[in-house]
């Protein structure tokens, strides 16, 4: 549809979106509030503002131009005239929204689109291989396991997680000691990979599941790449979509809980078999691994499973990408417009932005200069302290000239397209 013919549409006109676009609630990104609508179709999600999403929503096909223009002006006390009509039916046209007039032809090009630039997005810093189109079982197993979303399920499995860790936590000498005294590596250290991953696909599994448990879909599983780190992910987009903060901060922390638990039989399997059997330091193994993995998962850090439950738990978009911003416009604070911009933040987001930046740059800072303590202590022993300090500067300059321009790239990129 052209902007002139839909500003032109009567007000006796009844649109509706089409059934595969899904509105999604409100979150903040920055000083702004932001709708993500999704376009099943196309697979696009596109962002909207409150005022945009709220004539959106009406657009059911029961009210008219006229009724959603009196509700609008009830809401907002605004009126819309022509031109915010055109504006309006002119973004829906261009996505291809509305319900009797969208082009098949049309979206099939915002698909392929779509997928071009996520395809445009590979590259030697940041890359992910495919590994399954897991939705079809993601919604079998929500199916069946939709009692382990209750309640009493739930808080019992927490209780057992706890107690497990409580045990790996007061035992974690013996594990140490068990993991890194043997003399079956050739054994047990494939083996110990396996299982792990084993246990890695469990963690990615219950993220879908849990997905779609709340009514998402699970485009796919697989490793990303992310310089400097090799990952398992599982594609749950639609957590952005989910109306409850309870089912957005559920979704995510599904794979540490799911993690927790299945170290519950881990632990029988450790108590019941001999010392020194290759099945007891396999066992040992697991919980080690598997309970440091689950609490780094559980930091707020990078795209960990934690930063992900505490950015919906706060009604956020990205915190990590807007603590960024917010601080460079802190320390940008003399420039008027920066200022300005500053001003217009929520006192709450403020507060979250300041200590989530502050807090998580010194974490990486420390557990950096952690690491460069430990790199120290084995170099200087082959090359003596002088050159071992020359060694990780080197490596700390390259480092940081490698990350510098991801950094500056990604603070400029969207995810989604502003509609």
């Amino acid at each position: 549809m052209s902007g002139t013919a839909e500003a032109a549409a009567p007000a006796g006109d009844r649109p509706r979106l089409r059934p595969e676009v899904v509105l999604g609630p409100a979150l903040r990104s920055g000083p702004k509030t932001v709708h993500h609508v999704k376009d099943a179709r196309t697979g696009c999600y596109y962002r909207v503002g409150p005022r945009e999403h709220f004539i959106m929503g009406l657009m059911d096909g029961r009210h008219t131009l006229q009724d959603i223009g009196r509700e609008y002006h009830d809401a907002y006390e605004r009126r819309l005239g022509p031109e915010h009509w055109r504006q309006v039916f002119t973004m829906l046209g261009r996505y291809q929204l509305l319900d009797g007039y969208a082009d098949p032809a049309a979206l099939d090009r915002l698909r392929q689109a779509h997928d071009a630039k996520q395809s445009a997005r590979q590259g030697w810093s940041r890359r992910s291989w495919v590994l399954l189109r897991p939705d079809r079982l993601c919604a079998a197993l929500a199916s069946r396991l939709a009692f382990a979303f209750s309640a009493p399920f739930v808080t019992a499995a927490a209780v057992l997680a706890v107690v497990v860790q409580l045990f790996v936590w007061a035992h974690v000498a013996t594990l140490a000691h068990e993991v890194g005294h043997q003399r079956t590596w050739a054994v047990t250290v494939p083996l110990s990979m396996a299982l792990f991953w084993l246990l890695t696909m469990l963690h990615e599994f219950a993220h879908g599941v849990a997905c779609r448990h709340f009514g998402g879909t699970v485009t796919e599983i697989g490793v990303s790449w992310r310089f400097p780190m090799l990952t398992p992910y599982c594609r749950t987009d639609d957590i952005v979509l989910f109306h409850r903060r309870r089912a957005r901060v559920g979704t995510a922390f599904a794979g540490v809980f799911v993690t927790l638990l299945a170290l519950a039989p881990v632990t029988a399997w450790w108590l019941l078999t001999a010392d020194g059997s290759i099945g007891h330091r396999l066992a040992a193994a697991l919980l080690l691994f598997g309970s440091g993995g689950a609490v780094m998962s559980l930091l707020p850090v990078l795209r960990s499973d934690g930063y992900v439950m505490l950015t919906h738990a706060l009604d956020l978009v990205d915190l990590r990408r807007e603590s960024y911003r917010f601080w460079r416009l802190r320390l940008s604070r003399r420039d008027p417009a920066a200022r300005e911009r500053l001003g217009s933040y929520p006192t709450r987001d403020t507060r979250a932005y300041a200590l989530y930046g502050a807090g998580s740059l010194l974490f990486l800072v420390l557990a950096y200069c952690a690491l460069l303590w430990l790199w120290f202590g084995s170099l200087q022993h082959w090359i003596g302290p002088v050159w071992a300090v020359a060694v990780l500067a080197a490596e700390t300059a390259v480092l940081i000239g490698i990350l510098s321009p991801a950094v500056r790239g990604r603070s400029g990129e969207r995810r989604t397209t502003d509609a």
